[in-house]
């Protein structure tokens, strides 16, 4: 009987115990795990990528969760010899470094693209990849832009100017205005300010910067002047990539080693992008969702992922997408590919909403 009654007080205690408990604390709330999820089948424009993997320039479905399939890939270009290139220009193409689509007015509004890659440029129709221009170059080509006229601009880092050809002109044209700039990295026409923006380091100042150019003269004979009031100083050293910001005509993205921003041209100012302020981003724009497409190279990512590009530290086999805000939508991996620019396949320059 003693044992029972011991046994009873024992569950009796334990009991009240446990009802004090419920009545003076709840158990703490634990959020979900973030799962990363592919973009929405909203996402808009293809995704375009220079890859030094496989020497070609690649258009990919973003909608298709599966970059290694058939289904993904919908374009891909390198110069040929049927194409209408030369076999020493086949030869120096090694994947790009920039590709631009656009319309060009003077061409009956049809579609063209300014190629950019380390030694080589080239204006091409899209989508057959014919010849329009090319000329293979020394300066370690970064950039090229294609502007309403016909006439192309190109960046080179170690050539340390931003030149524009005067392409329109015909298909071998030499002439070229120059703007000197150390480390130029990136060229992009402003329709609305008539300006080709840029970025680099300043031959004076040794800024690093992104500065407006204007165009003068002809199209057989274009000059090129700096517009300093629109010379700004990059938050963070070595300016890389500046992409129209899409729904913004008063925004720009701007990339460099140290960072990635939005800047306002009318206040000259930037800020961080929602993204993290990721380093060394190589190419970023944005769909008409607001999400972010960008290319961050594996060497610098930590940990860096078990697919990644072994063939240099610059490239990536991993597009990622993020949210307006800034959170991982999801990503596509090309198993061996080595991405080092993404672009969207856009063919106007900048878009209000």
């Amino acid at each position: 009987m003693k044992r029972y009654l011991i046994l009873f007080v024992v569950l009796t205690v334990g009991l009240a115990l446990s009802c004090g408990k419920k009545k003076t604390t709840e158990k703490p709330y634990v959020p979900p795990p973030f799962v990363s999820k592919p973009p929405e089948a909203f996402a808009g424009f293809p995704v375009v990528v220079t890859n030094d993997a496989s020497r070609k320039i690649e258009i990919y479905d973003p909608v298709v969760e599966n970059w290694n399939t058939a289904e993904a890939k919908k374009w891909s270009w390198a110069p040929t010899t049927a194409l209408g290139f030369s076999a020493a220009d086949v030869n120096t193409f090694g994947g790009g470094t920039d590709f631009k689509l656009r319309k060009v007015p003077v061409w009956n509004n049809k579609e063209f693209a300014a190629v950019a890659d380390n030694g080589f440029a080239a204006i091409i129709e899209y989508p057959s990849g014919k010849r329009k221009w090319s000329k293979r170059l020394s300066g370690n080509l970064h950039s090229a832009e294609l502007l309403p006229n016909g006439n192309i601009a190109i960046a080179a880092s170690d050539g340390g100017w931003v030149r524009l050809y005067a392409s329109s002109q015909g298909p071998d044209q030499e002439y070229y205005a120059e703007y000197s700039l150390i480390s130029a990295h990136a060229v992009l026409w402003d329709p609305a300010a008539n300006l080709l923006w840029v970025t680099g380091q300043h031959v004076v100042t040794k800024a690093h910067i992104i500065t407006a150019l204007s165009i003068s003269g002809t199209d057989a004979a274009p000059v090129l002047t700096e517009v300093s009031s629109w010379t700004s100083t990059i938050p963070s050293s070595w300016g890389h990539e500046e992409s129209a910001y899409f729904g913004n005509t008063n925004l720009l993205w701007v990339t460099s080693n140290g960072g990635e921003y939005v800047f306002n041209k009318t206040t000259k100012t930037f800020s961080a992008a929602p993204t993290g302020n990721l380093t060394f981003v190589k190419g970023i724009a944005n769909q008409a969702s607001g999400q972010i497409v960008l290319t961050r190279p594996d060497f610098n990512k930590n940990p860096k992922p078990s697919m990644n590009c072994g063939l240099n530290n610059w490239s990536t086999s991993t597009v990622d997408f993020y949210s307006a805000n800034g959170q991982l939508d999801g990503t596509r991996v090309v198993n061996g590919a080595c991405f080092y620019k993404v672009k969207l396949l856009d063919s106007d320059y900048q878009h209000q909403k």
